[in-house]
């Protein structure tokens, strides 16, 4: 039984479009079994969203999530997640962003928000604690997410409402739309901001003069104040409060694990020209924080010099910097920070943005597209130039920009002549993640269930080399959990990383604070210590894996009611057969056998079918989730 004076709001906000009416429901129903964040969501979509409902179809609901401990002082509690049918994949889509709108929406006395239906005209829904409209957006229509934001706090006279909008991608049905909150904090991947565009839902804006308590303050405060201590202790973690991300593809060029165009090699030769200590002297105004954290890790960045002279604003990580940097060639920072900027303003998800640009520039190359497919642009690796103009043309889908509108599956079998080869995708969700170099966190994102994603069950340590055998083992239960190259163990591994990843979103906490990146952070342990005295619900460890397992298995049972299958696991030819070409990894490349091993094993170990991938009814039921065994079992699509 949930308490609602203790951490959770309480209740949840449905609000349906296509009739105006809103209602809401006690969050007791849902966290019990699956906590909150992305665990409630997930378990909201599989149950109301039936297999042959499309992803802009107004039954599709979009459901907005603040984890358990958002709002309180937890280290990195900021996170909502946003879950709904996935645009690009049609199987799940999840999201997740950090900011202030999580914290504005527990304060407003809402654990989740969810929208259906479909509004007759633009809208956007106005939460203001227990008054919620939904007010007209015809003038906030075709505007960017920066000017939504300041013309609803203008509106509203209110500069701390916090807002999450879509800008002209996702009005647009781009394929590519992720939402925006505070400017830069994107909800990206799955092209959640379509589906809010599909519904003519321009914004969700939030002000709630609530606050959250805790059952065990003293106790909660107390270990908080030894996480932080611990966590901003470690070399790690005092690099990334002065670089954040921007340190890592640097970093990861040391071991050739880059998406040099379009993952055509791994090691790229003018990383030096984007040194991430230029971008900090030259470019960077000042830090910022998420709510609540210390860390400070994002940047406000401001370009001084030059034709791109003028361009500001906050946000700049790792992924833009690989994906408009290092995946297309570009080695001029004013360039990937206006790339960047212009994302963010019109909505746009970085990682399949540029994956759609790099497959038409590798087509190209390689003279299967022309000047006359591309609107005349000439699209050659490093030309900045039409990159922006494709972020552009994109966002509003104009000409060659419609096509990569849909993302480069899509666009390649439309344009077909062996395009498809260069397609970089996992399950149709245009790929960013390097699968040559280091096995468990490539079996990780061809694992994760929403196309792609190093933020499910992919390690970030992998790659740093630092994780000891012994430490593996106390840690994560595998000695060989440090070693790159290695593909023993890594199933389990793996698992272990979906598990711990569903508990990190549904929790509310960012993932850079926990054991995903450094085992010298919060684990499983420490997450259930603050729960406990946050919610005074006791838990081990052991429990709050056991549910983090229930939420990835009820992802997996809405894919494979969809029809995917093990066929839908696996990563493009390309890195299988074309290994790396120079770097220190240099002939590095995935092992197909020893690939089909670690599957093996992994369905084992999920006791899922390793021959079709389908769960078994057993395990499903272990879980509590008979109600999807049966709906399985009807479908056909169960273990036999």
């Amino acid at each position: 039984m949930v308490d609602e004076k203790h951490c959770y709001a309480g209740k949840m906000l449905r609000v349906n479009l296509s009739t105006g009416k809103t209602t809401t429901e006690p969050t007791e129903t849902y966290a019990e079994r699956f906590l909150g964040g992305r665990g409630i969501n997930q378990w909201i979509l599989y149950r109301e969203t039936k297999p042959d409902i499309q992803p802009f179809d107004p039954a599709n609901p979009i459901i907005f999530g603040a984890g358990v401990l958002v709002g309180t002082p937890a280290l990195g509690a900021c996170r909502y997640s946003v879950d709904s049918k996935n645009v690009l994949t049609g199987g799940v889509g999840s999201a997740n962003s950090g900011g202030h709108f999580g914290p504005e929406l527990k304060f407003a006395g809402y654990d989740h928000v969810v929208i259906e239906g479909r509004a007759p005209k633009p809208y956007y829904v106005l939460i203001s604690d227990d008054d919620v409209e939904i007010k007209n957006a015809n003038d906030l229509w075709g505007k960017t997410t920066w000017e939504t934001e300041d013309d609803i706090r203008n509106e509203m006279g209110d500069d701390d409402i916090q807002i999450a909008s879509i800008g002209p991608a996702g009005e647009n049905l781009v394929r590519s739309a992720c939402i925006i909150n505070n400017g830069a904090r994107a909800a990206g991947r799955c092209g959640l901001g379509a589906v809010m565009g599909s519904k003519n839902l321009k914004a969700v804006a939030v002000r709630g003069t609530g606050e959250v308590s805790v059952a065990q303050p003293e106790k909660f405060m107390q270990l908080i104040e030894e996480l932080w201590e611990k966590v901003l202790s470690t070399d790690e973690m005092r690099l990334y409060e002065q670089y954040g991300t921007t340190l890592i593809p640097g970093k990861n060029n040391e071991i050739s694990a880059n998406p040099v165009r379009n993952f055509q090699d791994g090691y790229w030769e003018k990383a030096s020209n984007l040194n991430a200590e230029e971008l900090k002297e030259k470019y960077t105004v000042r830090r910022l924080s998420c709510f609540g954290c210390l860390v400070a890790c994002s940047h406000w960045l401001r370009v001084p010099s030059g034709k791109f002279k003028g361009i500001e604003g906050e946000g700049l990580e790792a992924n833009s910097i690989k994906n408009f940097g290092y995946k297309l060639d570009v080695d001029y920072w004013p360039a990937i920070i206006q790339a960047h900027m212009l994302c963010s303003q019109y909505g746009l998800d970085v990682d399949n943005t540029a994956g759609s640009i790099a497959w038409a520039t590798e087509c190209c190359q390689r003279g299967i597209l022309t000047k006359e497919d591309t609107d005349g642009l000439e699209l050659e690796w490093g030309n900045h130039e039409v990159i922006l103009d494709l972020i552009k043309k994109i966002a509003l889908r104009q000409g060659f920009g419609d096509l990569l509108a849909e993302g480069s599956k899509r666009a390649a079998e439309r344009i077909g002549r062996g395009s498809e080869r260069y397609a970089m995708h996992l399950k149709g969700q245009d790929l960013y993640e390097v699968l040559r170099t280091a096995t468990g966190w490539a079996i990780g994102a061809i694992l994760s269930p929403i196309g792609g994603g190093h933020l499910r069950g992919a390690p970030a340590f992998e790659f740093y080399g630092k994780v000891t055998p012994e430490e593996g083992e106390r840690y994560y239960g595998v000695h060989t959990a440090g070693d790159r190259k290695a593909y023993e163990g890594k199933a389990k591994l793996v698992i272990f990383m979906e598990n711990f990843k569903a508990i990190v979103d549904s929790l509310g906490i960012c993932y850079h604070m926990t054991w995903w990146r450094s085992p010298y952070l919060a684990g499983p342990r420490d997450l259930a210590g603050l729960f406990a005295a946050a919610t005074g619900r006791a838990i081990t460890a052991e429990r709050l894996m056991e549910i983090g397992e229930r939420i990835h298995n009820v992802e997996k049972a809405f894919n494979v009611r969809v029809g995917m299958t093990r066929k839908d696991d696996r990563p493009p030819e390309r890195f299988f057969d074309e290994p790396i070409r120079s770097g220190p990894a240099k002939g590095e490349r995935l092992d197909r056998e020893k690939f089909e091993e670690v599957l093996d094993e992994y369905y084992d170990l999920r006791e899922w079918d390793k021959r079709t991938g389908l769960p078994a009814r057993a395990r499903l039921e272990k879980l509590g989730l008979g109600q999807a065994a049966d709906e399985l079992q009807d479908l056909g699509k169960i273990q036999k």
